[in-house]
């Protein structure tokens, strides 16, 4: 049996320090008492620097969300110890260098040229990214809206829909409101490097939080993703035929040195937002907007005054050219608001959002598509658990969260009724349940039984 002095690894009461808050001194030959707090070492190796084995490990946490399957990301984590601590060497060394990006072609909404980083790569732009964002959150403004948490595409649409209200109300009866709508020719492929890294850079320096060598680190991995060019050494995956959709203004291959970030890296989401925020204090203190939002390079500005938006967007030209180096798209929309004001795939007014034209094409083509491979397999909806029905289901549940947002009862009306399948789906969870069959009219339900003992007989 254990004397009552006898240390035990595990927590009791009995087994607490008499610890004197006054002095912090710990009594060791007591710990048979009625205190409940038990002093525990505690170290944390690096607690001030950037290049803390902790970071890197929860920076390597963060960027394995929904990709721990892939390919990159199942090598890294099959020697994941060696990996992270051959990582945590060469950032603390400085001899850190980033690896062969996979270059590929996207074709919709329309052709991209994607650089995508190696993974061990990738975990160093969430740490940069995780550094970073407690710097520059309290700097951004709150209407913009792009790779920020809390924010979205469908946040920005209510945003943009409450100033057109506020707008409206204001001005009833009185004067008509209008929008400028502008966005940023070629914006990833203009940004300027130098421009960027100085904005980053001196960021940086004025925060008093951070010791200098967590600054000097915090700099120079920046510099080091800011400057690097993926174009120099990557690998190829989209044939030829695709490759040369994208037109070369928009390649980072045929760039100018010391311009361009590269699509699809999280730092360039990032510091997008950065090169941007100074044409939003612009806008706000400059200028005086109080009407505006941002999503990316995409911007609006409202007012009930059409000439005041005609001098700012010649001082919005001036800004970007002499300040960031960017031009403006020659094409520029400036109309009443209720016109509506085509915004990330909706059509915004005062009092209703509806769906853009362009998105309800695309889902309709998609459709078609679906129901021409039925009526060929003489089936009503997809086998259970097979790729074509999850695939269906997938894009089928991304646009009804697009249509959510938007005043679409009527639009899904006449989808189920042009596609008497989609009721399936619109109607429950489980398409094959009873209760999405009953939905159905006596005809569907007819031409869904023919459908079902036309393959059986098959």
């Amino acid at each position: 049996m254990n004397s009552p002095h006898t240390t035990s690894l595990s927590w009791s009461p009995t087994n607490a320090y008499n610890y004197n808050p006054n002095n912090g001194n710990i009594n060791n030959n007591t710990k048979t008492n009625n205190n409940y707090a038990r002093c525990v070492r505690f170290e944390k190796e690096n607690a001030l620097s950037l290049f803390s084995f902790e970071n890197i490990f929860n920076s390597y946490i963060d960027c394995r969300k929904s990709k721990r399957s892939t390919i990159n990301a199942l090598r890294f984590e099959e020697n994941l110890e060696a990996n992270l601590r051959e990582l945590y060497s060469a950032l603390n060394n400085k001899t850190y260098e980033l690896r062969r990006s996979v270059c590929f072609t996207v074709l919709e909404p329309k052709p991209r040229e994607i650089f995508a980083a190696d993974f061990r790569d990738r975990i160093i732009h969430h740490l940069i990214v995780n550094a970073l964002e407690k710097l520059f959150e309290q700097c951004f403004i709150d209407e913009s809206f792009a790779c920020r948490k809390n924010k979205g595409t469908h946040k920005a649409v209510r945003c943009l829909q409450h100033f057109t209200r506020q707008l409206s109300s204001d001005h009833v009866g009185k004067k008509k409101t209008y929008f400028l709508q502008l966005d940023i020719s070629n914006f990833f492929m203009s940004i300027d490097k130098q421009i960027l890294f100085s904005i980053v850079e001196e960021k940086i320096k004025q925060n008093d939080l951070w010791n200098e060598t967590f600054k000097q680190d915090l700099a120079w991995i920046c510099k080091k993703a800011i400057f690097h060019d993926p174009a120099s050494n990557f690998f190829q995956k989209s044939p030829e035929w695709i490759r040369e959709s994208v037109p070369k203004h928009k390649s980072l291959i045929f760039v100018e040195k010391g311009k361009g970030l590269p699509i699809g890296n999280q730092t360039s989401q990032f510091f997008a937002n950065v090169y941007l925020n100074e044409l939003d204090y612009f806008v706000k203190s400059v200028l005086g907007c109080n009407h505006y939002v941002r999503y990316v390079d995409d911007f609006i500005l409202m007012s009930n005054n059409k000439d005041e938006l005609m001098d700012w967007f010649w001082d919005i030209r001036d800004f970007l050219q002499e300040k960031l180096l960017l031009r403006l798209n020659p094409k520029v929309t400036l109309l009443p608001l209720n016109n509506g004001i085509d915004f990330l795939g909706y059509i915004v007014r005062p009092w209703s959002i509806y769906i853009r034209r362009r998105v309800l094409v695309n889902f309709k083509h998609r459709l078609v598509l679906a129901d021409s491979k039925l009526l060929e397999k003489k089936t009503f909806f997809f086998e259970k658990n097979s790729t074509e029905r999850k695939h269906f289901q997938a894009t089928f549940a991304s646009y009804c969260g697009h249509f959510k947002h938007a005043d679409s009862f009527r639009l899904k009306q006449g989808i189920m009724t042009e596609f008497a399948f989609t009721k399936l789906c619109f109607c429950a969870k489980k398409p094959d349940s009873l209760r999405c069959k009953l939905a159905l009219s006596k005809k569907e339900q007819n031409f869904f039984i023919f459908r079902k003992t036309s393959s059986s007989i098959g």
